[in-house]
């Protein structure tokens, strides 16, 4: 047995006890790994990166998903960018008013490998529902205009090609790309070791979107635990959740309790989010 280390920024180390490596490969843009772990089940690294376990993937992609689709009224076209693991489009597809949804993710890869190797997470990839697309998601984006209820931004952090999942000429096309009433949600970073990032990543969408607002989870094996999310829309908050739908969904995290709890934030944070 070894142990698997994530390095985050030279100031920390979330370290996964492991049994065996079942993958490795490099790809056109990362190197990937599956580890079998001791006690995460089976873990999905990039470039060295901790992206999924098995043990608390869930939460991530609870929030990430449940928290825009449950405000929405009518989620009927939804888009994942990035989110290759496959647990996004998952979650997205416990939503039954949904007809579509589609991945876009630049790494094929990552796809592929989650489907063989973690289908707890990728397994949903093959609902008819589902539109698998691998290439450049801020080009797609840009060439969709007004597609999609409800974006769902599942990206890396933001260096190599993530980084321009971060920019305000990004978040202008996912803009156009909504309908009329849509709904966005991202990943927004640890508040703990990159509170630049999310303070910046906060003052580049109220520049775009009327509501802007932000929510909390902890993921254990994320750098620091806690994890922020941005919520946005020009015209749905969080007060409009669809607390009987958020009741009868069959998810592990999310709830109508954690639809309100998730948005009442810790002070540090609210100081990070807030103009």
């Amino acid at each position: 047995m070894a142990w698997f280390y994530e390095h985050y920024r030279d100031i920390s180390a979330t370290g996964i006890n492991t049994k065996s490596l079942v993958h490795a490969e490099k790809s056109e843009f990362q190197s990937i790994e599956v580890h079998e772990t001791v006690g995460h089940g089976r873990l999905l690294t990039l470039d060295d990166m901790v992206m999924v376990t098995e043990l608390d993937e869930f939460v991530y992609h609870d929030l990430l998903t449940h928290v825009p689709l449950c405000i929405h009224p009518n989620p009927r076209q939804v888009l994942v960018v990035g989110g290759g693991d496959g647990g996004s489009v998952r979650e997205v597809l416990k939503h039954a008013s949904v007809e579509r949804v589609v991945q876009c993710e630049i790494d094929e890869r990552v796809t592929r490998v989650c489907q063989e190797h973690i289908p707890s997470v990728a397994g949903a990839l093959q609902d008819p529902r589902v539109e698998l697309v691998f290439a450049d998601a801020v080009a797609y984006v840009k060439q969709h205009p007004n597609s999609f209820d409800a974006i769902l931004v599942d990206s890396t952090e933001p260096i190599g090609p993530a980084a321009a999942l971060f920019a305000e000429a990004f978040f202008r096309d996912l803009s156009a790309a909504l309908r009329p009433g849509g709904i966005i949600s991202s990943q927004a970073e640890s508040p703990y070791y990159a509170p630049e990032v999310v303070r910046d990543l906060f003052a580049t969408v109220r520049r775009v979107f009327n509501e802007v607002h932000a929510y909390y989870g902890v993921i254990p094996t994320y750098p620091g635990g806690g994890w922020v999310f941005c919520l946005a829309s020009d015209s749905l908050e969080p007060k409009q959740v669809d607390l009987e739908r958020a009741a009868a969904l069959a998810s592990r995290y999310y709830s109508p309790a954690v639809a309100a709890g998730a948005f009442m934030l810790p002070n540090f944070i609210s100081k990070l989010v807030t103009p």
